[in-house]
Protein backbone atom coordinates (compact mmCIF):
# COMPACT_ATOMS: atom_id res chain seq x y z
CA UNK A 1 0.00 0.00 0.00
CA UNK A 2 1.51 3.36 -1.05
CA UNK A 3 1.25 6.64 0.86
CA UNK A 4 -1.71 7.84 -1.21
CA UNK A 5 -3.85 4.79 -0.43
CA UNK A 6 -2.75 4.85 3.22
CA UNK A 7 -3.96 8.42 3.59
CA UNK A 8 -7.01 8.58 1.35
CA UNK A 9 -8.26 4.98 1.41
CA UNK A 10 -7.83 4.19 -2.30
CA UNK A 11 -4.98 4.04 -4.83
CA UNK A 12 -4.58 6.95 -7.23
CA UNK A 13 -6.00 6.14 -10.66
CA UNK A 14 -6.60 8.11 -13.83
CA UNK A 15 -7.17 11.85 -13.46
CA UNK A 16 -10.95 12.03 -13.91
CA UNK A 17 -11.67 9.01 -11.71
CA UNK A 18 -9.33 10.21 -8.97
CA UNK A 19 -10.88 13.68 -8.92
CA UNK A 20 -14.32 12.11 -8.42
CA UNK A 21 -13.13 10.30 -5.28
CA UNK A 22 -12.79 13.66 -3.48
CA UNK A 23 -14.84 16.74 -2.91
CA UNK A 24 -13.90 20.14 -1.56
CA UNK A 25 -15.96 21.60 1.26
CA UNK A 26 -14.85 25.22 1.72
CA UNK A 27 -11.24 24.83 2.97
CA UNK A 28 -11.49 21.08 3.51
CA UNK A 29 -10.67 18.20 1.16
CA UNK A 30 -12.80 15.11 1.81
CA UNK A 31 -11.96 11.57 0.64
CA UNK A 32 -15.15 9.68 -0.19
CA UNK A 33 -13.38 6.35 0.32
CA UNK A 34 -12.64 6.74 4.03
CA UNK A 35 -14.57 9.94 4.81
CA UNK A 36 -11.42 11.60 6.14
CA UNK A 37 -11.37 15.39 6.10
CA UNK A 38 -8.20 17.43 5.60
CA UNK A 39 -7.60 21.15 5.89
CA UNK A 40 -6.27 22.55 2.61
CA UNK A 41 -6.48 26.19 3.60
CA UNK A 42 -6.59 29.07 1.14
CA UNK A 43 -4.76 28.84 -2.18
CA UNK A 44 -3.85 31.85 -4.30
CA UNK A 45 -1.25 32.95 -6.85
CA UNK A 46 -0.54 36.59 -5.94
CA UNK A 47 1.87 38.79 -7.84
CA UNK A 48 4.85 40.23 -6.02
CA UNK A 49 3.26 43.68 -6.47
CA UNK A 50 0.12 42.52 -4.65
CA UNK A 51 2.17 41.17 -1.76
CA UNK A 52 4.23 44.35 -1.59
CA UNK A 53 1.09 46.44 -1.24
CA UNK A 54 -0.36 44.21 1.48
CA UNK A 55 2.71 43.79 3.74
CA UNK A 56 3.28 46.09 6.70
CA UNK A 57 6.49 46.97 8.53
CA UNK A 58 7.08 45.67 12.05
CA UNK A 59 8.50 47.38 15.11
CA UNK A 60 11.26 44.76 15.18
CA UNK A 61 13.91 43.79 12.65
CA UNK A 62 14.04 40.44 10.90
CA UNK A 63 16.60 37.89 12.06
CA UNK A 64 18.34 35.11 10.12
CA UNK A 65 19.48 31.66 11.24
CA UNK A 66 21.30 29.02 9.17
CA UNK A 67 19.97 25.50 9.84
CA UNK A 68 21.23 22.18 8.46
CA UNK A 69 18.32 19.93 7.46
CA UNK A 70 18.29 16.28 6.46
CA UNK A 71 14.65 15.89 5.37
CA UNK A 72 12.48 19.01 5.18
CA UNK A 73 9.41 16.75 5.52
CA UNK A 74 10.49 16.05 9.10
CA UNK A 75 10.87 19.77 9.80
CA UNK A 76 7.33 20.46 8.61
CA UNK A 77 6.04 17.49 10.59
CA UNK A 78 7.41 18.93 13.85
CA UNK A 79 4.49 20.44 15.80
CA UNK A 80 6.87 23.11 17.11
CA UNK A 81 6.82 24.53 13.57
CA UNK A 82 3.05 24.84 13.34
CA UNK A 83 2.06 28.08 11.67
CA UNK A 84 5.40 28.54 9.91
CA UNK A 85 5.72 29.46 6.23
CA UNK A 86 7.79 27.04 4.13
CA UNK A 87 9.19 28.00 0.75
CA UNK A 88 8.71 25.08 -1.65
CA UNK A 89 10.76 24.59 -4.81
CA UNK A 90 8.18 23.80 -7.47
CA UNK A 91 7.48 24.45 -11.14
CA UNK A 92 5.64 27.53 -12.39
CA UNK A 93 2.39 25.53 -12.11
CA UNK A 94 2.92 25.01 -8.31
CA UNK A 95 3.33 21.25 -8.89
CA UNK A 96 6.35 18.94 -8.64
CA UNK A 97 7.29 17.46 -12.01
CA UNK A 98 10.64 15.70 -12.52
CA UNK A 99 10.75 16.83 -16.15
CA UNK A 100 8.93 18.91 -18.78
CA UNK A 101 7.14 15.90 -20.29
CA UNK A 102 5.25 15.09 -17.07
CA UNK A 103 1.66 16.33 -16.81
CA UNK A 104 -0.97 16.60 -14.03
CA UNK A 105 -2.47 13.39 -15.39
CA UNK A 106 0.61 11.63 -13.99
CA UNK A 107 -0.83 12.25 -10.52
CA UNK A 108 1.02 12.85 -7.26
CA UNK A 109 1.78 9.37 -5.90
CA UNK A 110 5.17 9.28 -7.64
CA UNK A 111 6.33 12.39 -5.74
CA UNK A 112 7.56 9.88 -3.14
CA UNK A 113 10.31 8.71 -5.51
CA UNK A 114 11.84 12.21 -5.74
CA UNK A 115 13.94 12.95 -2.66
CA UNK A 116 14.48 16.65 -3.43
CA UNK A 117 13.13 19.53 -1.35
CA UNK A 118 10.02 20.39 -3.33
CA UNK A 119 8.37 16.96 -3.43
CA UNK A 120 9.23 16.44 0.26
CA UNK A 121 7.34 19.61 1.14
CA UNK A 122 4.46 18.65 -1.11
CA UNK A 123 4.17 15.23 0.51
CA UNK A 124 4.23 16.62 4.04
CA UNK A 125 1.01 18.47 3.20
CA UNK A 126 -0.34 15.88 0.79
CA UNK A 127 -4.04 16.92 0.75
CA UNK A 128 -3.04 20.45 -0.29
CA UNK A 129 -1.01 18.89 -3.11
CA UNK A 130 -4.04 16.88 -4.23
CA UNK A 131 -6.00 20.13 -4.30
CA UNK A 132 -3.46 21.90 -6.51
CA UNK A 133 -3.36 19.00 -8.97
CA UNK A 134 -7.06 18.10 -9.11
CA UNK A 135 -9.01 21.14 -7.92
CA UNK A 136 -7.02 24.38 -8.30
CA UNK A 137 -9.10 26.74 -10.45
CA UNK A 138 -7.65 27.37 -13.92
CA UNK A 139 -9.58 29.20 -16.64
CA UNK A 140 -12.78 28.87 -14.60
CA UNK A 141 -12.40 25.10 -14.48
CA UNK A 142 -11.44 22.81 -11.63
CA UNK A 143 -8.00 21.23 -11.66
CA UNK A 144 -4.88 21.27 -13.79
CA UNK A 145 -4.60 19.25 -16.99
CA UNK A 146 -1.98 18.84 -19.70
CA UNK A 147 -3.57 21.70 -21.65
CA UNK A 148 -4.76 23.79 -18.69
CA UNK A 149 -2.24 24.80 -16.06
CA UNK A 150 -1.30 27.58 -13.70
CA UNK A 151 1.51 29.67 -15.18
CA UNK A 152 3.07 32.02 -12.67
CA UNK A 153 5.06 33.77 -15.41
CA UNK A 154 2.02 34.61 -17.55
CA UNK A 155 1.43 38.09 -16.12
CA UNK A 156 5.08 39.04 -16.53
CA UNK A 157 4.99 37.84 -20.13
CA UNK A 158 1.94 39.99 -20.81
CA UNK A 159 3.74 43.08 -19.48
CA UNK A 160 6.83 42.60 -21.65
CA UNK A 161 6.49 44.15 -25.09
CA UNK A 162 8.07 42.61 -28.16
CA UNK A 163 7.70 38.99 -27.07
CA UNK A 164 7.11 36.16 -26.75
CA UNK A 165 10.50 35.56 -25.18
CA UNK A 166 9.98 32.02 -23.88
CA UNK A 167 7.59 29.09 -23.73
CA UNK A 168 6.34 27.32 -20.61
CA UNK A 169 5.56 23.60 -20.78
CA UNK A 170 4.34 21.76 -17.71
CA UNK A 171 5.90 24.40 -15.48
CA UNK A 172 9.30 24.34 -17.22
CA UNK A 173 10.59 27.21 -19.34
CA UNK A 174 12.51 27.12 -22.62
CA UNK A 175 13.61 29.67 -25.19
CA UNK A 176 16.01 30.36 -28.04
CA UNK A 177 19.22 32.36 -28.05
CA UNK A 178 17.57 35.02 -30.22
CA UNK A 179 14.63 35.37 -27.85
CA UNK A 180 16.82 35.67 -24.76
CA UNK A 181 19.10 38.26 -26.36
CA UNK A 182 16.00 40.29 -27.26
CA UNK A 183 14.67 39.81 -23.73
CA UNK A 184 17.87 41.16 -22.19
CA UNK A 185 17.51 44.27 -24.33
CA UNK A 186 13.90 44.67 -23.18
CA UNK A 187 14.89 44.24 -19.53
CA UNK A 188 17.63 46.85 -19.83
CA UNK A 189 15.10 49.38 -21.09
CA UNK A 190 12.41 48.44 -18.56
CA UNK A 191 11.84 49.23 -14.91
CA UNK A 192 13.10 46.00 -13.36
CA UNK A 193 11.42 46.49 -9.99
CA UNK A 194 8.11 47.07 -11.71
CA UNK A 195 8.57 44.06 -13.97
CA UNK A 196 9.50 41.88 -10.98
CA UNK A 197 6.19 42.86 -9.46
CA UNK A 198 4.38 40.85 -12.13
CA UNK A 199 5.97 37.52 -11.16
CA UNK A 200 3.58 35.29 -9.23
CA UNK A 201 4.08 32.59 -6.63
CA UNK A 202 1.63 30.07 -5.21
CA UNK A 203 0.61 30.56 -1.58
CA UNK A 204 -1.41 28.01 0.39
CA UNK A 205 -2.06 28.94 4.02
CA UNK A 206 -3.36 26.79 6.87
CA UNK A 207 -2.76 23.32 5.39
CA UNK A 208 -2.69 20.05 7.33
CA UNK A 209 0.66 18.29 7.72
CA UNK A 210 -0.53 14.72 7.34
CA UNK A 211 2.73 12.79 7.57
CA UNK A 212 5.56 12.48 10.03
CA UNK A 213 8.60 10.72 8.63
CA UNK A 214 8.00 8.76 5.40
CA UNK A 215 5.13 7.86 5.73
CA UNK A 216 3.52 7.72 9.14
CA UNK A 217 0.09 9.34 9.17
CA UNK A 218 -0.38 12.08 11.75
CA UNK A 219 -3.69 11.44 13.47
CA UNK A 220 -3.82 14.97 14.90
CA UNK A 221 -2.23 17.09 12.21
CA UNK A 222 -1.07 20.64 12.76
CA UNK A 223 -1.16 23.36 10.11
CA UNK A 224 1.56 25.20 8.21
CA UNK A 225 1.64 27.49 5.18
CA UNK A 226 3.58 26.99 1.97
CA UNK A 227 4.92 29.30 -0.77
CA UNK A 228 5.42 27.57 -4.13
CA UNK A 229 8.24 29.16 -6.09
CA UNK A 230 10.00 28.14 -9.28
CA UNK A 231 13.35 29.18 -10.61
CA UNK A 232 14.05 29.28 -14.33
CA UNK A 233 14.97 25.78 -15.51
CA UNK A 234 18.23 26.78 -17.21
CA UNK A 235 19.66 23.28 -16.81
CA UNK A 236 16.96 21.74 -19.01
CA UNK A 237 17.88 24.05 -21.89
CA UNK A 238 20.55 23.47 -24.51
CA UNK A 239 21.51 27.14 -24.34
CA UNK A 240 24.52 28.51 -22.44
CA UNK A 241 23.63 29.49 -18.89
CA UNK A 242 24.73 33.11 -19.26
CA UNK A 243 21.95 33.75 -21.78
CA UNK A 244 19.41 32.98 -19.04
CA UNK A 245 20.96 35.25 -16.40
CA UNK A 246 18.77 38.32 -16.87
CA UNK A 247 15.47 36.48 -16.56
CA UNK A 248 16.70 33.90 -14.05
CA UNK A 249 18.03 36.43 -11.56
CA UNK A 250 14.89 38.55 -11.78
CA UNK A 251 12.70 35.50 -11.11
CA UNK A 252 14.86 34.48 -8.14
CA UNK A 253 14.72 37.99 -6.68
CA UNK A 254 10.94 38.00 -7.02
CA UNK A 255 10.48 34.53 -5.52
CA UNK A 256 12.45 35.22 -2.35
CA UNK A 257 10.95 38.64 -1.74
CA UNK A 258 7.43 37.30 -2.36
CA UNK A 259 7.94 34.42 0.09
CA UNK A 260 9.09 36.74 2.87
CA UNK A 261 6.23 39.14 2.24
CA UNK A 262 3.71 36.27 2.25
CA UNK A 263 5.05 35.11 5.63
CA UNK A 264 4.63 38.60 7.09
CA UNK A 265 1.09 38.91 5.74
CA UNK A 266 0.19 35.47 7.12
CA UNK A 267 1.49 36.50 10.55
CA UNK A 268 -0.35 39.80 10.51
CA UNK A 269 -3.61 38.00 9.73
CA UNK A 270 -3.09 35.98 12.91
CA UNK A 271 -2.68 32.66 11.08
CA UNK A 272 1.11 32.51 10.85
CA UNK A 273 4.03 32.73 13.25
CA UNK A 274 6.26 35.06 11.26
CA UNK A 275 8.82 32.27 11.02
CA UNK A 276 9.74 31.41 7.43
CA UNK A 277 11.92 28.65 6.02
CA UNK A 278 13.82 29.42 2.81
CA UNK A 279 15.47 26.95 0.47
CA UNK A 280 18.00 27.30 -2.36
CA UNK A 281 15.74 27.65 -5.39
CA UNK A 282 17.10 26.75 -8.80
CA UNK A 283 20.19 24.82 -7.79
CA UNK A 284 21.17 21.33 -8.91
CA UNK A 285 19.64 20.18 -12.19
CA UNK A 286 17.86 23.52 -12.65
CA UNK A 287 21.28 24.99 -13.36
CA UNK A 288 21.05 28.39 -11.70
CA UNK A 289 24.42 29.67 -10.55
CA UNK A 290 24.89 29.45 -6.76
CA UNK A 291 25.94 33.10 -6.72
CA UNK A 292 22.67 34.12 -8.39
CA UNK A 293 20.70 32.27 -5.73
CA UNK A 294 22.73 33.63 -2.80
CA UNK A 295 22.50 37.18 -4.12
CA UNK A 296 18.73 36.89 -4.55
CA UNK A 297 18.35 35.73 -0.94
CA UNK A 298 20.47 38.63 0.31
CA UNK A 299 18.55 41.11 -1.84
CA UNK A 300 15.23 39.90 -0.47
CA UNK A 301 16.45 39.88 3.14
CA UNK A 302 17.60 43.48 2.85
CA UNK A 303 14.35 44.63 1.23
CA UNK A 304 12.27 43.00 3.98
CA UNK A 305 14.51 43.63 6.99
CA UNK A 306 11.81 45.73 8.65
CA UNK A 307 9.14 43.02 8.60
CA UNK A 308 10.21 41.43 11.90
CA UNK A 309 10.48 37.93 10.47
CA UNK A 310 12.32 34.95 11.93
CA UNK A 311 14.05 33.62 8.81
CA UNK A 312 15.47 30.10 8.71
CA UNK A 313 17.75 29.31 5.77
CA UNK A 314 17.63 25.53 5.34
CA UNK A 315 20.87 23.91 4.15
CA UNK A 316 20.65 20.33 2.90
CA UNK A 317 22.85 18.18 5.15
CA UNK A 318 25.76 20.65 5.32
CA UNK A 319 26.68 24.32 5.28
CA UNK A 320 28.33 25.28 2.02
CA UNK A 321 29.60 28.40 0.30
CA UNK A 322 28.30 30.84 -0.81
CA UNK A 323 25.07 30.22 1.12
CA UNK A 324 26.68 30.05 4.56
CA UNK A 325 27.98 33.59 3.98
CA UNK A 326 24.48 35.09 3.61
CA UNK A 327 23.66 37.51 6.41
CA UNK A 328 21.27 40.29 7.32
Amino acid sequence: MDWFETLFGFPEGDWEWTQRQFYVDNQTLVSKANDRRFLIGKFSTPTLATLRSAARSSASKSVLEHIVVDDILDVQADPNNAGDMFQVASQFNTLEFPGPEVTPESGVTTYAFDKTQGPACALAAAPATVFRNYFAPVDKQSGQRADRQINNLATLEQKLTGGPYWTVKNGYIDSTAEQLIALDAALQHGALEDLMGHVRIGVQTGVDVTFSKRFTVQENPHQISQAFCSAVSCGYSSLPRHLWQGLATMVLDAAYEATLLAAAIDRDKGTGTGRVWLTMLGGGVFGNDDLWIAQAIENALKKTKNLGLDVKLAHFRQLSSPFNEIHL
